[in-house]
């Protein structure tokens, strides 16, 4: 299971590197640093930092993001296609019509949310997308996980979810056939001994 963190550089660059961890890249966060790294890259699309501090979605910032990510060569592994944290079908419709229209034949990933369910999204909308992303409250991403693994695995599409910083969230999501995560606390908070400790589980493994 790939592991992603935050951007950073410095010695935590070398500790993501050292555990074959992927960053994954926030809007206002630059990737000079990790570029030529060779760790796994994925784009945020900023819609979550957003919401936390009481702004909207901030689609020009969203657009200089993946410019800049486009400029310094970045090999994206996916692009968070942007959504409304916990917009449930307000959300769907807003990120197809992102899909469909300037990001059409990106590397995407359909962010679900509170009040969303699989049967919502019929194939013609999942074609345009290669991982799902569960997002979402605390309370619901948890409880519909399962579900959503069966669903993205019945599809032949990744899937990811965010905000997994504990080891028993990893091992959980590890259980269940998750193919990566995501967590800023890792760098952010140097708690490396939580990656460290989930690879020592020999059931353990990143993604390659």
């Amino acid at each position: 299971m790939q592991v992603y963190t935050a951007s950073c550089g410095g010695e935590k660059l070398k500790k993501v590197v050292e555990l074959e961890m992927g960053i994954l890249i926030s809007p206002g966060r630059g990737c000079k640093d990790i570029k030529n790294s060779g760790v796994k890259i994925a784009i945020d699309n900023g819609a979550y930092g957003s919401w936390t501090r009481g702004f909207p979605f901030m689609a020009d910032v969203f657009r200089s993001h993946l410019a800049d990510a486009y400029k310094n060569g970045v090999n994206a592994q996916f692009i968070v296609c942007p959504d409304i944290v916990a917009g449930g079908l307000d959300s769907l419709a807003f990120s197809m019509s992102w899909a469909l229209g300037e990001l059409l034949g990106a590397r995407l990933a359909l962010a679900v949310q509170d009040g969303m369910k699989p049967s919502n999204i019929d194939q013609a909308m999942l074609k345009n997308f290669i991982y799902i992303f569960v997002g979402g409250s605390i309370k619901w991403k948890w409880s519909t996980l399962p579900e959503w693994v069966k669903y993205a695995k019945e599809n032949n599409k990744k899937i990811h979810v965010g905000r997994v910083g504990s080891l028993n969230k990893l091992e959980y999501c590890e259980k269940l056939g998750v193919d990566s995560v995501d967590s800023s606390n890792y760098a952010r908070h140097d708690s490396w001994d939580v990656i460290e400790t989930f690879l020592e589980n020999p059931q353990s493994k990143l993604i390659t």
